[in-house]
């Protein structure tokens, strides 16, 4: 491969980096541009228009200002800006036997999906689990989310069978959850 065409390919690599305090808000705009994306016909359409990026910037602010024992969560960039980001952590579920962790939330910016940064922040929240010693993660995602269910397929993630119901808005939406062994 020519030096020329190497950098090509190499810019195309997304920057997955740990997230800061500094990175609450961009967090928080990828998360609603995402949910508004991703769950239209999902979720009403008024409550997706109602997000509001001020909400999730305090949330993500307080989540990664704890520094005692906080969640790791990470960013990815692409021409030094947060276009997409990963958190995770202990797995919520009491069925789910540990060592083990979840991936709570995994959002990316709707115009740059199918680009590979969903794919690297994935990867990172797993390699950072199971170089911790985690055997399995876990993920929750909307039943009727049939790419976001095709993502995570073909990154070896599978239905566990299990089901809850949420109430969002007044609407009621089905998530399954997914599992990965990382270890074997």
């Amino acid at each position: 491969m020519d030096a020329g065409r190497e950098r090509d390919v190499e810019s195309t690599l997304p920057l997955v980096r740990r997230a800061g305090p500094a990175d609450a808000r961009a967090m928080a705009e990828v998360r609603v541009r995402g949910w508004q994306a991703a769950y239209s016909g999902i979720l009403p359409d008024d409550f997706l228009a109602g997000l509001t990026v001020a909400a999730g910037e305090a949330a993500w602010r307080a989540w990664l200002e704890d520094a005692e024992g906080g969640l790791p969560a990470w960013v990815a960039e692409r021409a030094g800006k947060v276009a997409g980001f990963v958190s995770s952590g202990p797995p919520r579920d009491d069925d789910v036997p540990l060592p083990a962790a979840e991936v709570y939330a995994l959002y990316v910016l709707p115009q740059l999906w199918r680009h590979g940064l969903g794919r690297a922040l994935l990867e990172t929240a797993t390699e950072f689990w199971r170089a911790r010693g985690a055997e399995t993660t876990v993920l929750w995602v909307f039943r009727d989310n049939a790419p976001a269910r095709a993502f995570y397929e073909a990154q070896g993630w599978q239905p566990d069978g299990g089901r809850q119901e949420l109430e969002l808005a007044g609407a009621s939406a089905i998530e399954v959850r997914y599992r990965l062994r990382i270890r074997a």
